[in-house]
């Protein structure tokens, strides 16, 4: 797998994929995907609709927008560590305080101060950005484990958080999610490096004094072809990119947070549903790590496009829910697609426009792919207000995912010797 260095010592740049891999499971915890199992008891506490809660994953997204050019160039001149940390410092105590919210304005700025620092699914940027510098022959297995943090955190934190809610109420579990997550993730964020070059390596842990110049005129070949924000905005492939993951990102968001209110307003019961996704999010662990492997040696579109499809799969069982094995069904579905599809993303705008300038690249993507996709919460939310279910939004979802597949075929795959 290239753990070592031809010198034979450890490379440092799995070391940097397994602490961004914490820090995604814990981003889970700190008002992430498991927020969703806060919003029944929260509604029948402050009266709150589910509109309510869409508009606030919207604002969190909004923030994103403008930070996240910002945390990109950051990464590239600094590296991910004061970024994590600061993160997780910000996150951690905005976590505190919606544990002592009474107003909808509260909720609000506490889930803007979430956005500011780049939590949720801005976690692909902390992750995906340094893992490109890092990495160019194992870009996507290295990836796959990064980004692996967000299921595992979804198949830990999941159950975890349903367990306390039942147990001190969500009140007392948001207390108890912030400090843990705090506690676990700010030291290891510490041990985060900017890129290889820093330690006197180039990518995968190559050596210039190994011997092997084949790979290091690789690593050079990528760095010289790499293409900054501008011009890679110059071209085709960029806007094709862009529009098709924004409008993958739009389906699969629909399916995010509201499947657990959906499942339970089908009679299913909460911890039910809780262990159904937890045992998605398992599948999706190992998952995240197989396709890496993959994506190393296959047509990344073919598994692009794949995962495209078995998200639309998702939303079929979510029109088709109301057993136990549709619940189930649904959700794996879900953890296949959504996870596929997380990990070629980043992998394929590293392979496309080079690793140099990947934190400014990606530091303007994913904010608007992110956070237009999140118009989904709260168009979600009022589809459901207004019909009184979801069933509407799921056929949303799966208009959406046939447009990104659409999009995203028409992107040539380029083959650079540094990329391969």
């Amino acid at each position: 797998m290239g753990v070592l260095t031809p010198r034979g010592k450890p490379f440092y740049g799995w070391t940097i994929a397994g602490v961004l891999c914490v820090f995604g499971a814990v981003g889970v915890g700190l008002a992430g995907a498991n927020f969703a199992l806060f919003i029944v008891p929260m509604t029948e506490e402050l009266g709150w609709s589910s509109s309510t809660f869409g508009w606030a994953f919207f604002l969190r997204f909004l923030m994103i927008l403008a930070a996240g050019p910002l945390i990109g160039r950051l990464i590239d001149l600094r590296g991910p560590r004061l970024p994590v940390v600061g993160a997780v410092l910000v996150a951690g105590a905005a976590v505190l305080w919606l544990s002592r919210i009474a107003a909808v304005w509260e909720l609000a700025l506490a889930f803007m101060l979430i956005g500011i620092v780049g939590m949720g699914r801005a976690n692909d940027l902390q992750a995906g950005a340094p893992i490109a510098k890092w990495f160019v022959r194992r870009r996507g297995l290295a990836t796959g484990i990064a980004l692996a943090g967000t299921p595992l955190g979804v198949a830990i934190y999941y159950p975890v958080t349903q367990a306390l809610i039942d147990g001190i109420g969500w009140r007392g579990a948001l207390t108890a999610l912030a400090i843990s997550g705090m506690a676990i993730a700010m030291p290891l964020g510490l041990l985060l490096r900017r890129q290889p070059e820093d330690a006197g390596l180039l990518p995968d842990g190559d050596t210039p004094s190994s011997g092997e110049a084949r790979a290091a005129a690789r690593a050079a070949s990528d760095a010289e072809r790499s293409l900054t924000r501008r011009e890679a905005m110059r071209t085709r492939r960029f806007w094709l990119m862009l529009a098709g993951f924004t409008a993958m990102t739009y389906g699969l968001s629909t399916l995010t947070i509201y499947r657990v209110p959906h499942f339970v307003e089908r009679g299913l019961d909460p911890t039910l549903v809780a262990a159904a996704i937890s045992v998605d999010a398992v599948i999706a662990v190992v998952a995240s790590v197989l396709l890496g492997r993959v994506l190393d040696r296959a047509p990344l579109r073919i598994v692009l496009l794949g995962g495209i499809a078995v998200g639309a799969l998702c939303a079929v069982g979510l029109l088709l829910a109301g057993s136990v094995f549709w619940l189930f069904a649904a959700n794996i579905f879900y953890a296949l697609g959504f996870q596929s599809t997380h990990v070629a993303q980043s992998v394929m705008w590293a392979n496309q426009f080079g690793r140099r300038h990947q934190g400014d690249l990606r530091g303007f993507t994913i904010p608007v792919t992110v956070g237009v996709g999140a118009l989904a919460f709260p168009v979600t939310g009022y589809l459901r207000d207004v019909a009184g279910e979801y069933t509407p939004a799921w056929f949303v979802s799966i208009g959406a995912l046939v447009v990104a597949g659409a999009l995203l075929v028409a992107v040539r795959p380029v083959r650079r010797s540094g990329d391969r």
